[in-house]
């Protein structure tokens, strides 16, 4: 009985030792799977800067056109250099001054004491002085009063003047630009209106004649009545002319045309000839006034002169003149300004659409050795 109880217990854990080992070979074998499943499978590539996405940049934000240049008001101006402000008021005055030249003689010869009969002829009598004296009386007078403008504006940058700032600049920078021209005018007017009066036979002539009374201070004579013609008449037809073409720009919202240019012009011109015509009879009878045998001349000042013209002749002789001067002073603003802007315009049309962004060149400065 004791043989038969221990063969039960060998045969036991035989099979428990044989369970083991099969429990072993299936771990081996699992572990064996998993390592040849871990092998097989290829290890990831390092990632290069290459592979590596770069981040999209951000869009940009939309850039706003920029306004096209406009030749609304007068700040267009600003863009003309100095050398082309006086070419435009050159050309001009030239312009201007030539074409109504016959229209200058008759108003002077019939300002003249006793009045002169004009013909066709005599339309072109002092033609000469009178473009010989325009291109430079322009360049100065235009120059001074852009150059005068734009200093006004910067001044007077944080003032109202109660709304009426660009009249007043107006009014003084076009006073200075007339005070400019008269270092030209009145030379020009002594040599001019003696020869359109028959008093000389020609310039070359007038010239020696204010020479032989006066020297150099023989051309300008005259000097005070002048600028007090010419002063308030430039002055009055800037303003006219400038407060017209605000009323022009804010109606229509446009820049004026040429002949809306030349149209307001003339309106201008012509009222400030108006009211300036006494002035302009005064100056002419000082300038062609001649002493009598004893040496004295008839007018010897503007208030006493005004004042014998009214008493010998009526007051009426004030006005002597008007319709030849508001005929030759009309036209003469517009096609001035007229002439004045368009040749600007076209300077800076041929810089191109952006013009009044384009910035000034500046001059290269060689360096001493």
């Amino acid at each position: 009985a004791f043989k038969v109880d221990n063969s039960c217990c060998s045969q036991n854990s035989t099979q428990q030792a044989l369970k083991m080992q099969r429990r072993s070979i299936l771990c081996l074998l699992a572990f064996a799977a998993c390592l040849a499943l871990a092998s097989a499978q290829e290890l990831p590539k390092e990632a290069t800067t290459e592979d590596v996405e770069k981040p999209k940049p951000k869009p940009k934000p939309k850039a706003r056109k920029a306004e096209p240049c406009s030749f609304k008001g007068s700040a267009w101006k600003n863009s003309l250099s100095t050398t082309e402000k006086m070419w435009s008021g050159a050309f001009a005055r030239l312009c201007s001054q030539t074409m109504l030249h016959p229209l200058d003689t008759i108003r002077t010869r019939r300002q003249a004491k006793g009045g002169l009969v004009t013909t066709w002829a005599d339309c072109a009598k002092g033609i000469v002085p009178q473009m010989a004296g325009a291109m430079p009386a322009g360049a100065l007078q235009f120059m001074a009063y852009e150059s005068s403008k734009s200093s006004l504006n910067k001044m007077l940058a944080n003032h109202t003047l109660g709304g009426l700032k660009p009249h007043v600049i107006e009014v003084c920078s076009a006073s200075l630009g007339a005070c400019a021209a008269s270092i030209v005018r009145v030379p020009q007017e002594r040599i001019k209106q003696p020869v359109q009066a028959d008093m000389y036979p020609n310039w070359m002539a007038a010239i020696n004649g204010n020479l032989e009374k006066g020297g150099v201070g023989g051309f300008f004579v005259g000097m005070k009545a002048t600028l007090m013609r010419d002063v308030p008449w430039n002055a009055l037809s800037f303003l006219f002319f400038n407060a017209f073409k605000m009323s022009y720009e804010a109606i229509t919202n446009n820049a004026p045309t040429q002949q809306a240019t030349m149209l307001l012009g003339a309106i201008g011109g012509g009222l400030a000839a108006i009211i300036m015509t006494p002035i302009d009879v005064v100056k002419t009878r000082l300038m062609l006034q001649v002493a009598d045998k004893s040496g004295i001349l008839p007018y010897s000042s503007i208030g006493q002169c005004l004042a014998k013209v009214a008493a010998d002749e009526g007051p009426s002789a004030l006005m002597k003149g008007l319709m030849p001067r508001v005929l030759y002073l009309g036209p003469l603003a517009a096609v001035t300004m007229a002439v004045y802007e368009q040749v600007g315009k076209v300077v800076l049309q041929r810089k191109g659409p952006d013009w009044c962004r384009a910035k000034p060149k500046k001059k290269n400065k060689s360096k001493s050795a």
